[in-house]
């Protein structure tokens, strides 16, 4: 079982809607600075995940935000990022070509983080978090 030593809890907006670059700030500030955990690979995963938030949801629409959230133990770091809703899919690892220009970001997440999933609100506006583990 896993105590997680800190919690951090933001909503990040931007304009016309989220700074991934934001995002990745908020999270590198709430790891502690104690942490054993790559935090290359933290900045890396959280900006993927971001980034695919901004392009696929109602996250990168005018007014759209994420809720960001980071769980911090001294070997671990868990990061989970809810968008607005509002994709046609859901995330997923997509079969394809290795060598087309984009769809590898949850490809490096589930090479570069311990654990990661997906969980899906089941209230009608369909909001996707994404979370990912790293540990030291």
């Amino acid at each position: 079982m896993i105590v997680w030593g800190r919690v951090a809890t933001e909503r990040v907006t931007g304009v016309p809607g989220v700074d991934v670059r934001a995002v990745r700030r908020f999270v590198r500030e709430a790891v502690s600075s104690g942490s054993s955990v790559d935090l290359g690979d933290v900045d890396l995963l959280t900006a993927e995940i971001a980034t695919n938030a901004v392009r696929h949801t109602a996250s990168g629409k005018p007014g759209g935000g994420v809720w960001v959230t980071v769980l911090s133990a001294p070997e671990r770091v868990r990061v989970e990022i809810q968008d607005d809703g509002g994709a046609d899919t859901l995330p997923e690892i997509p079969a394809g070509d290795e060598w087309g220009e984009s769809g590898r970001g949850l490809l490096l997440v589930s090479e570069l983080a311990h654990a990661w999933g997906v969980k899906v609100t089941g209230d009608g506006q369909r909001q996707v978090t994404v979370w990912f583990e790293v540990a030291g």
